[in-house]
Formats: C-alpha cells, structure tokens, sequence
C-alpha cells in the first residue's frame, strides 16, 4: 500500500510521525501491492511504431532526471508487482502442453500482410494460439530465439506470453468458416483455404515436411495495447511510478543487452486488464521475442543491431570526416555460420556501449545502481542454467546450441565484471554469529580478486529523526565478516533499534533489533 499510493499521499504524509521515519515496520517490502484499486474500464490503444521511433530519435519526452529508482524497497530490490516478480530459481517455465494435437486445429484468423506470415487457430480444447514461423533463409532461427529469450527473461521475472515449438503437418488445419485476414490494402475480408496455403509456401519445412513454430498462447485478460516507456498510464489508477524510473524497465536494458533484445520498444509490449481476487487490474507483459540472439524476425541480424541506433549522427560525421579511415570496431565482428543462429557473438560485445534500434527512454535513464541490479541477476545463472534453457529452443544442429552457450556464457561475464566493478559488489548482507557476513561477488564469480580488508565504522540510528552518532569508529576487518558490536549484540531482544554500519565509505547496512537482528536497509553510493 504505501508504495502504491506514495506518490499521491506525498503531502499528507509529509506531517506525519509515522512517515516521518526511514524505516515503516513492514520494511523491506517484498510485495508492492499494485492491484489494490479496482480497475473498472481501460481504454485499450494502439501505437504507431514509425511514430515511437521519430519521438525517441528526435525528442526527449520522458524525465531524463538523473535520480534513484523510484520503485525499489529500503535494501535496493524490486518487489514482487504486476510488472516484475522475482524467481526463487531459475527453473524452466511452467506451462501447459502447448495446443491439442486431438482433433484438428481451426485456423480462426490469418496474417499475409509483410514478411512475416501466420495466423491463429483454436485447438480442440477451446485454447488460442498464434503460430509464428522462421524465414526460408534460416530455418529455426527465429522460433528458437522467441523460445530461449522466453524462457530466459520469464526466469529473470517478468511477464511473458506461454510459447510451445511445435511441428505439425498441413491436415492438422481446417478453415474457420468465420476465419477473417487483411489483404495488402489493409481492408478485412473471408480468409479461404487458398490464403493459408500461401502463408505456408513462404515458411520452411522441416525434415518429413512438417512445418515448425512456436505456439504463443493468447494471454489471459483483455489487450488494452503495449505500454510506453515513460510517464505513466492516465486509466490505470494503480500505475504511480514513471516508467523511466522503474528499476526492472530501467535495468531490462541490461538483460535485453545479454541477450541482444535489440527491439526491446514499446510496440513489443502488451497491458492486459486481468481479474484477479475480485478486483481487475492491468498486468504488464513483454512479448515477442523473435529478434534476439542473433536472429531479426525475418532474417539474420544486422552487426549493426545491437551496436549502434538506427540513425546516429555521430559516426556518420566521422566516416565522412575521416574520407572512411575511422570505422566502428564492430564492423570487424565475425559471426557464426550457422543459419539457425544468425548474427550473435560476444568477442566485440561491449556491456557499456550496447543499444537497441533507437533510444529507450527507460533504458536511458540506466543508472549504475540499476545495472548493478540486473548484473546480479545475469550472474546468477549459472552455465548449466544457460545450458538447460537453450535447449528449449530445440536446435537441431548440436554446433549452433553450443555456440549460443557459449556466447551466453562470455556475455554473462562481460556484463558482471562490468557492471558489478562500477559499484562496491560487497552484497548478500546477514547477521550470523556475531557478525555482519557478506559476498564479494567479483570475487565469488572469478570476475576480480577478493578485498583483503575493508573499512567499517558503526553507528546508532535515530530512526525518526534520520540522525546517526557514532557507536564504534572505524577499523579495518576481514573481508568478508565485520564483528557486530556488543551493544547492538545485546539490543537484540528489543524493539525498533536501528544501528547501521557504513563500509569503506561506498555502502551503509542497516540494522534493526526486533526480536532479533534483521537487515532493513542497504544503500550504495
């Protein structure tokens, strides 16, 4: 609750006693409970993508303020919400069996429209899919990146679509005698067995002349449109908190980053108005994931994507300043030959530099704070986490699987020493023992060499009055354990004592005596 009405009660509670002090009781949240207000009608909206691109090329609409993540909780972590729940582990997704093979799948809607083709049918049990295929050029290329990437960012915590590969044969699909397509004039008519069979002639097939695909389940809810990366929602009574300044939208760029989302915009989101406990809210999805690894949809990526935004003035002056002699170093880039992998390599990858096809707003606003975030995370899966989730994208080629590991795996490390080197990566804080324990983790991921010693001074903390006086001054201690004093050891049993105790200048750990000694806050400069 406070969370969610933070914004809007900034005045009233500018007066109270309560509000007054640092730390609430239910510090820290795990939950930011932003389905309180029932949401009676959101407007669904469409977005223009040729618009989004000129307003984020050209124009600087969001906040650009360089200020903290404005929905993180008092030891700088995301609470569980309708954009973002964090995972206890990296276990594969649950989800269904993908659509019946029980009977005949009824083609209820088609899309010949561009280059890429497909349509949605409804199994024999009542469930929709859209099914989505890979170019001629690259067979499964692009079905495997839109399963890996599901799967991985699922993992990370976010809301995504189910997806299932499938292989099927051209008789599992009967006509819907309701069944509608677009023709190229944008004009809506009866879609005929003829339509279909032209979808299916610009697809491969694979070997027995089945044709492969991902099954993307349509979502729960009602689609009101893609949500922006800035400002906030106006019928969404429960969206407080600017886009730009969310720490899972600001760090996604790290994650999109990982693994080369370069069209991680707007038009490739989704808001559904879900019913939940009673109440309806808008839950916040990302979706379509066929341009990663390496893979553009509709071809193999461009060296560009992923290096430098559509349009840059800035090189292009260079090149022609310097008659062509100065280049970018990802021209040199070497990429696989393997046509189920496209364009995805690690050697030139630069964590720092990465970029989507145009400026994110949220991606932007990327503070070394937020990166440090989502680093931790990207360490957090281990080889053979990586391992297990490529193998969701069923490549048949054991070379193509091992080089995506593989890539994965360097771009992981790149990320961490990176990212996790701009901050102190002295983390996972606890008491034990009489002593405040923590990680190094550059040092526990062989990405830097452990601190010797670190340098920690103590404080008592006036939790009202946000007023610190010293209890132990500094002193040099192990690198991984600092000694908790005895009057802290001894206000153990009582209530609402805080003490925090600041390490080597860059991170102040906080503490509170409830019962017991519990880790209520974490800040880093």
């Amino acid at each position: 609750m406070r969370f969610l009405f933070a914004a809007a009660l900034c005045i009233i509670l500018q007066t109270s006693t309560a509000w007054s002090q640092k730390f609430q009781q239910d510090d820290p949240l795990k939950v930011d409970d932003d389905a309180t207000i029932d949401t009676k009608s959101v407007a669904p909206r469409k977005l223009s993508d040729y618009y989004d691109f000129l307003e984020h090329t050209f124009s600087k609409r969001a906040d650009r303020s360089h200020i903290r993540a404005v929905n993180i909780n008092t030891v700088g972590e995301v609470p569980d919400s309708s954009w973002f729940t964090n995972r206890a582990s990296h276990d594969l997704m649950k989800t269904g069996d993908g659509p019946s093979f029980e009977g005949a799948w009824q083609v209820v809607e088609g899309k010949s429209e561009g280059i890429t083709p497909g349509f949605r049918i409804r199994d024999g049990r009542g469930d929709v899919y859209f099914i989505k295929f890979d170019p001629m050029t690259n067979p499964e290329m692009t079905t495997a990146a839109e399963m890996i990437s599901t799967h991985f960012f699922n993992a990370i915590g976010y809301n995504v679509p189910e997806n299932h590969i499938v292989f099927f044969n051209r008789e599992q699909l009967v006509m819907g005698s309701k069944a509608k397509i677009r023709d190229a004039a944008g004009k809506e008519r009866q879609m005929t067995v003829n339509d279909l069979d032209q979808i299916l002639a610009r697809v491969p097939q694979a070997t027995g002349g089945k044709y492969r695909a991902v099954a993307s389940k349509f979502l729960v809810g009602k689609s009101v449109g893609p949500f922006e990366y800035y400002g906030t929602r106006a019928d969404d009574p429960n969206d407080v908190f600017p886009h730009e300044h969310r720490r899972e939208l600001r760090g996604l760029a790290v994650f999109a980053a990982w693994l080369n989302h370069d069209d991680s915009r707007a038009i490739n989101t989704l808001d559904m108005l879900v019913k939940e406990d009673g109440r309806q809210h808008v839950k916040h999805y990302l979706i379509d994931f066929g341009s990663t690894l390496g893979s553009g949809s509709t071809n193999a990526q461009k060296p560009r994507a992923g290096n430098e935004y559509y349009w840059e003035f800035k090189p292009a002056v260079m090149r022609i300043a310097t008659l062509g002699l100065w280049d970018r170093p990802w021209i040199r880039a070497e990429y696989p030959n393997l046509p189920s992998v496209g364009a995805f390599e690690s050697s030139v990858f630069d964590p720092k530099n990465w970029k989507p096809e145009y400026p994110n707003p949220a991606f932007t606003n990327l503070q070394p704070e937020d990166a440090y975030w989502a680093a931790k995370i990207v360490m957090s899966f281990s080889d053979d986490d990586i391992r297990k989730i490529v193998r969701t994208g069923m490549l048949s080629d054991k070379r193509a699987e091992e080089y995506v590991v593989d890539a994965l795996i360097q771009r992981r490390d790149k990320i961490g020493r990176y990212w996790l080197s701009r901050m102190l990566s002295l983390d996972n804080f606890r008491i034990n023992g009489g002593f405040l324990q923590f990680q190094d983790l550059l040092a526990e991921y062989g990405l830097g060499k452990s601190l010797e010693t670190v340098t920690a001074k103590w404080y008592r903390f006036d939790n009202e009055a946000q007023h610190k006086t010293t209890l132990l001054t500094a002193g040099q201690y192990g690198a991984n354990q600092i000694p908790v004093p005895a009057e802290v050891l001894a206000s153990a049993g009582s209530t609402d004592q805080f003490f925090v105790v600041e390490i080597a200048d860059r991170i102040s750990v906080f503490v509170r005596s409830n019962g017991n000694l519990e880790i209520v806050g974490i800040e880093r400069n």
